[in-house]
C-alpha cells in the first residue's frame, strides 16, 4: 500500500499538466452530474481507454502497434505495461469534446442535445482533433518534460504518428460517449441545461488543451509541426465558437 501511495504520489509531481486539466473535468462535472453519474462517467470512459490502450499494445487494436518505454515505472503509477495517467487523460479529453459537441447542437432540452447518438460521433471526432496535436508532439516527448514515452516500430505517416491511431482515438472517444450514453437512457437519467458559463468554460479548456500542446510545441522549436498544429487549432476552434455563437443566438 505504501509503495502503491508513492507511484500515485509520483505520477502527480511528474504530470502536474494532466492532473490539473483532470482538476478541470471535476470542477465541471461535479457542477453536472450526481454522484453516481460521476462514478459511472469516470469508470467507462477510464477502462473503455485503458481496455484499448491494452488492446492496441499487443495487437494493434485500435490505435495501431505501438510499445511504451517503462523507464518512470519505479517512479510513477503504471497498470501492467500502460502508465495510469495516459488513460486518465482520457476521461477529461472525452468530457470536454462531449460537452462542446453538445454546446454546437441543435438547440432544445438538454437530455436530447447530450444523449444524442449523432453527438456522440462528433465528440469523438473532436476528441481525435486533439490527438492530431497531442500525439505527434509526445512523440517529441524526450525533448521536453514529458520524456521519451513510447513509440512506433514501423514509424508513422503524419509526423510519426499512424493514421491508425487517430482512427483509434476516434472510436474511443465516440465508444466512451455511446456507452454512457445507453445508460444514461436506461437509467433516465436528467442533466441541467448546457448554460453560457459551462458552455465557453468547457470550451475554454477544450481550447486550453490545444494550446498548451501548441506551446511546447513552439517552445522546443518544432516549427513544421507547430504550423501544421496551429492552422488545425485554429480551423477547429474557429469553427466550434461559431457554431456555439449560433446556438446561442437561436436559444436567447
Amino acid at each position: 500500500m505504501i509503495d502503491f501511495l508513492r507511484l500515485l504520489l509520483g505520477t502527480v509531481i511528474y504530470r502536474p499538466y494532466v492532473y490539473g486539466f483532470f482538476a478541470c473535468f471535476l470542477f465541471f462535472s461535479l457542477k453536472r452530474f450526481k454522484p453516481a453519474q460521476l462514478i459511472s462517467y469516470f469508470v467507462i470512459s477510464y477502462l473503455t481507454a485503458y481496455a484499448s490502450e491494452y488492446s492496441a499494445t499487443r495487437n494493434g487494436f485500435p490505435f495501431g502497434v505501438y510499445t511504451y518505454i517503462d523507464a518512470t515505472r519505479t517512479r510513477e503509477l503504471w497498470l501492467s505495461n500502460i502508465p495510469f495517467w495516459d488513460s486518465l487523460s482520457f476521461v477529461f479529453l472525452s468530457y470536454f469534446s462531449w460537452i462542446v459537441a453538445a454546446s454546437t447542437r441543435k438547440p432544445g432540452a438538454p437530455r436530447e442535445a447530450l444523449l444524442d447518438w449523432q453527438t456522440a460521433i462528433l465528440g469523438g471526432f473532436l476528441m481525435m482533433l486533439l490527438d492530431v496535436v497531442i500525439d505527434p508532439l509526445s512523440l517529441l516527448g524526450d525533448r521536453w518534460f514529458l520524456g521519451k514515452l513510447y513509440y512506433y516500430p514501423y514509424g508513422g505517416q503524419y509526423f510519426g504518428v499512424t493514421l491508425t491511431n487517430f482512427a483509434g482515438w476516434f472510436f474511443v472517444g465516440a465508444s466512451t460517449l455511446a456507452i454512457f450514453q445507453a445508460l444514461a437512457r436506461r437509467l433516465q437519467w436528467s442533466f441541467p441545461e448546457l448554460g453560457p458559463m459551462e458552455t465557453w468554460g468547457c470550451f475554454g479548456v477544450y481550447a486550453g488543451v490545444l494550446a498548451f500542446n501548441l506551446a511546447i510545441t513552439g517552445w522546443i522549436g518544432a516549427w513544421t509541426l507547430f504550423l501544421a498544429s496551429g492552422i488545425l487549432t485554429c480551423a477547429t476552434l474557429g469553427f466550434v465558437s461559431k457554431r456555439i455563437l449560433c446556438k446561442t443566438k437561436v436559444r436567447s
